[in-house]
């Protein structure tokens, strides 16, 4: 139950304006590195460590971590990383670090963070592709392809996001296998049934414009089962193929109808 809540909640966060500190980038390589800090730093900066230890659950905790990094800036760095390297530190707090860290260090952190796609704890995995779409990060392409294929459908619901709102073209091609990919489907086989990741597949072949799924969404567009999906293939077609159908049920599959029988050209 928890875990899906927090799903619900986690793919609703928007992407966050991400910031650089020059200053800070050594600290990614070395965090363990003696720093002269003044007594303050310290007491303040043990005290911001010790927040992680609450309860996830805390109203107001979130906005507390965020207050005390960006109070501290680059000096926050090494606690942030502890955290996000320490089992002992509940999960949706170093997912917490883990989104301060890209917020300090801007690009610079992107290389440490893609790590954390290999993760063993799904919420990690997410933390840094979500963080990754909130640095830009298009180029990540090996890291969203194997996310792909994450055991956790929470982590590939999460890879096809970054596709999608990066606008990841080269990945078209997997993410369009993911439609026959069993483990997005529950069920025995015969009796298989769709999981909620598919409208999501459907989607983002639309966002990238993959053309070469244009008939094939125009052919499920037709089928009675698939009516669940219309809203999803329509949107896809529309995006790929630039045009806009009507409205109704009947009246999108009799338009779509066109690239559904459309004999496909040889070359």
């Amino acid at each position: 139950m928890m875990k899906a809540l927090f799903m619900a909640s986690l793919l609703g966060v928007s992407s966050l304006a991400f910031s650089a500190d020059q200053s800070a980038a050594e600290l990614l390589k070395n965090p363990d590195a003696p720093r002269k800090l003044q007594r303050e730093d310290i007491v303040s900066l043990e005290r911001f460590e010790q927040m992680f230890m609450m309860d996830a659950r805390a109203p107001g905790l979130a906005a507390m971590l965020k207050r005390h990094a960006f109070r501290h800036k680059h000096k926050a760095v090494p606690t942030l990383i502890k955290v996000m390297k320490e089992g002992k530190y509940p999960e949706q707090n170093r997912w917490h670090a883990t989104m301060l860290l890209a917020q300090i260090m801007g690009d610079k952190s992107a290389p440490f963070i893609a790590k954390f796609t290999d993760h063993p704890h799904w919420m990690m995995r997410v933390a840094s592709l979500k963080a990754l779409l909130g640095l830009r990060q298009a180029e990540y392409t090996a890291v969203y392809a194997k996310a792909l294929k994450d055991p956790s459908l929470i982590v590939r619901v999460q890879a096809l996001d970054n596709i999608s709102k990066l606008g990841i073209t080269k990945l078209a091609p997997n993410v369009w296998s993911m439609m026959y990919d069993q483990t997005n489907y529950t069920g025995n086989q015969g009796t298989r049934k769709r999981t909620s990741i598919v409208k999501s597949i459907i989607r983002t072949l639309g966002d990238v414009r993959f053309e070469k799924a244009k008939r094939p969404l125009a052919k499920l567009i037709q089928k009675p089962m698939y009516q669940d999906l219309i809203e999803d293939l329509d949107y896809s077609l529309e995006k790929i193929t630039g045009e806009r159908s009507p409205n109704g049920v009947g009246e999108r599959r009799k338009f779509w109808s066109k690239l559904a029988t459309a004999q496909v050209k040889k070359i």
